[in-house]
């Protein structure tokens, strides 16, 4: 973690990958890169199809895709909790980014009593570099 400290933070982030940048004093610096455990396509040694052979519908789920379903969840919720901790000291929360993630972890945050009083807002954005970041962040607490 960045040695400077802030209570002002931004966190672009999909399902992949967060990057977590600080503002203070009108600039905007990298503070860390966390990588989620969620992995999009999964493929195990001799996996079949996920369709049930028996019932009325050939296109029924089957126990399988249950299971993907269940360790995709868990995944997704474990990167949520590493990026809670990460978050939880600080007071202004930017939490932008193009996909439903951050949607998805501002719901999460909004049920944590460690959040409340806490100013979290939400925006979205394109990929950006690591240039653009720092300047949306920057721009952003600026106004």
């Amino acid at each position: 973690m960045e040695t400077v400290s802030t209570k002002q933070i931004g966190v672009w982030l999909d399902h992949s990958k967060a990057h977590i940048v600080g503002h203070k004093d009108g600039k905007a610096f990298l503070i860390e890169s966390v990588d989620s455990p969620y992995e999009r396509i999964k493929r195990e040694e001799g996996e079949v199809s996920d369709h049930s052979r028996f019932g009325s519908d050939p296109f029924m789920s089957s126990n399988n895709e249950n299971k993907k379903h269940n360790i995709t969840q868990n995944e997704i919720n474990e990167y949520f909790k590493i990026l809670e901790g990460k978050l939880k000291n600080y007071e202004d929360i930017l939490l932008f980014g193009p996909s439903t993630a951050k949607d998805q972890l501002i719901n999460r945050l909004s049920g944590n009593k460690s959040f409340d009083g806490k100013w979290v807002s939400v925006q979205s954005s394109d990929k950006l570099s690591e240039n653009q970041l720092l300047a949306f962040v920057r721009d952003f607490f600026k106004s």
